[in-house]
């Protein structure tokens, strides 16, 4: 029986390319840096076949071995999830997996065209980019940061920062890589603890510190949604700068 065709480098390193190494299933960056400081780089990603090379769910009896070598029946995935969808074929059909192709290539040309930073849409499927969101959603439930100044209760406001900066620490040790994101919750947590600091030494600049602190926190909460892609619904719009 004659060996079924794998796909050549050149055709490996060009569904590398159209992918952006990034894995066309789950979104996983598939090449990057071993350490922080050395030469070496960890590869992750493989090219998969759509239509596949040895008889199972997914061959089809009438391709050509140029055929199934081709880049058209290739899709850039991950080391994971090129293991899943060869190990439950009758789950992951062809058309499943061409569409897949067709979307991931569809925002990629997007972003291309666009000249928009990729990095948002990578962060999204990081652990440290869902922290940034459970870092917006938690700002969200402090309606201190936004309430009217005829609705608001002075002692309740002071104390509903109070707690959000302790609610803020517990996301900051969450964070293990990402040194921006560190950054940025520590702004807030040190907006805060200013906050809490002015007026507790001068209540009648209760109102102007608060606004103050709302200005300031609304400059990191844009860095939050643009540099991750975090959502922000809600009254928590009302503090992001015009």
């Amino acid at each position: 029986m004659a060996t079924p065709p794998d796909f050549s480098a050149a055709t490996c390193q060009l569904l590398m390319f159209r992918a952006s190494l990034i894995c066309t299933r789950c979104g996983a960056l598939t090449l990057g840096p071993a350490d922080a400081k050395g030469d070496l780089a960890t590869k992750l990603g493989e090219a998969a076949h759509i239509r596949s090379a040895r008889p199972g769910p997914r061959y089809d009896k009438n391709m050509t071995d140029a055929q199934r070598g081709h880049s058209d029946n290739g899709i850039w995935l991950c080391a994971s999830c090129h293991t899943l969808i060869d190990k439950n074929e009758d789950e992951f059909p062809a058309d499943m997996l061409l569409e897949w192709k067709r979307k991931h290539e569809e925002v990629l040309r997007s972003l291309l065209f666009s000249h928009r930073s990729i990095l948002p849409v990578l962060r999204r499927f990081t652990e440290e980019g869902q922290i940034a969101q459970d870092v917006i959603d938690t700002l969200e439930s402090h309606g201190a940061l936004f309430m009217d100044q005829h609705l608001e209760v002075e002692q309740s406001v002071i104390l509903s920062i109070d707690r959000l900066r302790s609610d803020l620490q517990l996301l900051l040790r969450r964070v293990r890589y990402d040194s921006q994101l560190k950054q940025l919750i520590r702004d807030l947590i040190a907006e805060c603890r200013g906050f809490m600091n002015h007026t507790d030494r001068f209540r009648q600049r209760y109102w102007t510190e608060l606004e103050g602190m709302r200005h300031r926190a609304g400059i990191i909460i844009l860095r939050l949604q643009q540099d991750y892609g975090c959502k922000i619904r809600g009254p928590l719009n009302r503090i992001l700068p015009s």
